[in-house]
């Protein structure tokens, strides 16, 4: 009985201490790992039969090795009246051209965003916020022939608009038929 407590005792302890050690390495992976994104906003669907510019939100990203590309794109895009989302580097590397990427219900905000490259790519993919991403090789892009302010929304009449490019109703009181408060003169 000796014998077994002698050999016991440290085999149930580097058992416990193999288990505490786990059990650190476990919380720290789990205190240090990034927190999880949140879920996108899907889009709005609102009645148009025209979207313009100002309709639609992009976001550019530099997937090239040219410093400040998607910053002068994004630049030149705001000045044509877009929403500008993200303008940032990105992981993917595009080897040359414009990859335009959007959901397959975008066609509308498609349709203006190819209109100011010359060829561009177009990929769809699942996203349901309503944005178009532009992703950069390292040339600047050649412009398009006819870059369009404004297309027509389709046979149903509506498009698909990101949240934050609507005005809400705090913004502007008129926008939910109350009419604004001037303050009274003394």
């Amino acid at each position: 009985m000796r014998i077994f407590r002698l050999i016991a005792t440290p085999l149930l302890l580097l058992g416990l201490l193999g288990l505490l050690i786990w059990g650190a390495l476990w919380g720290w992976r789990n205190l240090t790992a990034p927190l999880p994104e949140p879920d996108p906003t899907p889009c709005v669907t609102i009645s148009a039969e025209v979207v313009t510019v100002k309709d639609v939100s992009v976001n550019v990203f530099n997937a090239g090795f040219t410093s400040g590309l998607a910053s002068r794109v994004s630049s030149r895009l705001e000045e044509s009246g877009f929403n500008i989302g993200r303008v940032e580097n990105t992981e993917e590397r595009v080897t040359s051209g414009v990859i335009v990427r959007t959901s397959k219900g975008n066609n509308p905000a498609l349709r203006l965003v190819t209109s100011y490259f010359a060829d561009p790519t177009v990929e769809f993919d699942d996203r349901v916020t309503g944005t178009v991403d532009i992703l950069l090789a390292s040339e600047e892009p050649a412009p398009g022939l006819t870059p369009l302010s404004q297309v027509s929304s389709g046979e149903k009449g509506t498009t698909c608009v990101p949240p934050g490019a609507l005005p809400s109703a705090s913004e502007s009181p008129e926008a939910v038929g109350e009419p604004s408060v001037k303050p009274r003169e003394p």
